[in-house]
């Protein structure tokens, strides 16, 4: 399977029920990442700045999971393509698991298995419009995603590296990928305030395809001081752009006029990114 969601899920197995802080859980998937010597780094990416030291993962809201508890999974194997890969289906199984193990009663899956419907873009589109339909604050949602991740060129300008982070959908040759722009219009503005969203990205480029304000690499120098005692704090994304992503909710706004619903959750997501004072 998919090295981060294996990391993940052994890390929380390991813990027995007790609940990990960040700090806890990054370092426990950093370690079981290097004793099955794969090389990524585990990343954590929020619209928030979290405690990394006392604040606790949980797929969870903060109200003990009162309200929805909706799951989107995706897993692409790529079956008889180039890039074939073998673990995803897999991931998505055991992700799937958890998750109906913590309440998670509302689930979709998209995998190529010719089972389940197939995670084409459009259909990757639609889901990420399931997933956020008719939510509000105090929902909890999860999204799981195991493939391929890519990058094409940014033809916006809003990417300092001049790449927007991709993902690949079954039908990518034909149809094209899913930038990370596509994610915020489609996904990330239209989750409400004080709707958690948790989000698993098991793929290349996962750490930055969301470019949320707020980031922490677990490498080895920010683990080794977290370790010794030496509080870490989440760092302010360069690649976060607030005017780009006020535009995109701009438009957004225009094509929903006439939707008091989609409006009402649009201007309710700005809220936790509009205060915020970054350098774009």
């Amino acid at each position: 399977g998919g090295a981060c969601t294996n990391a993940l899920l052994s890390s929380l197995k390991k813990s027995e029920g007790k609940e990990l802080t960040w700090v806890e859980l990054l370092e426990s998937m950093r370690e079981i990442l290097a004793k099955k010597r794969f090389t990524q780094i585990p990343q954590l990416s929020s619209s928030r700045d979290l405690d990394l030291q006392h604040g606790h993962f949980s797929p969870l809201h903060k109200n003990g999971g009162t309200g929805k508890k909706r799951g989107l999974f995706i897993g692409i194997n790529y079956v008889g393509q180039q890039g074939e890969l073998r673990g995803c289906h897999n991931d998505v199984i055991q992700m799937k698991e958890y998750l109906t193990s913590h309440g998670f009663d509302d689930i979709k899956v998209l995998m190529d298995d010719g089972s389940h419907e197939s995670p084409t873009g459009q259909n990757i589109i639609e889901a990420f419009e399931w997933l956020v339909a008719g939510v509000e604050a105090g929902d909890s949602l999860f999204m799981h995603y195991s493939g391929h991740g890519g990058s094409t060129q940014d033809k916006d300008g809003d990417e300092k590296d001049g790449k927007d982070e991709t993902l690949v959908p079954l039908d990518y040759a034909s149809k094209g990928q899913i930038t990370d722009d596509m994610i915020f219009e489609h996904l990330v503005l239209k989750v409400p305030e004080d709707c958690q969203l948790t989000v698993l990205m098991d793929c290349c480029h996962s750490g930055t395809i969301f470019d949320l304000p707020y980031m922490v690499e677990a490498d080895e120098q920010t683990m080794t001081s977290a370790l010794a005692g030496n509080p870490i704090a989440m760092l302010q994304n360069p690649n976060f752009n607030l005017e780009q992503l006020m535009a995109v909710a701009k438009k957004l706004l225009e094509e929903v006029a006439n939707n008091p619903e989609t409006m009402r959750m649009i201007t309710s997501g700005l809220k936790q990114f509009a205060a915020m004072k970054l350098g774009k």
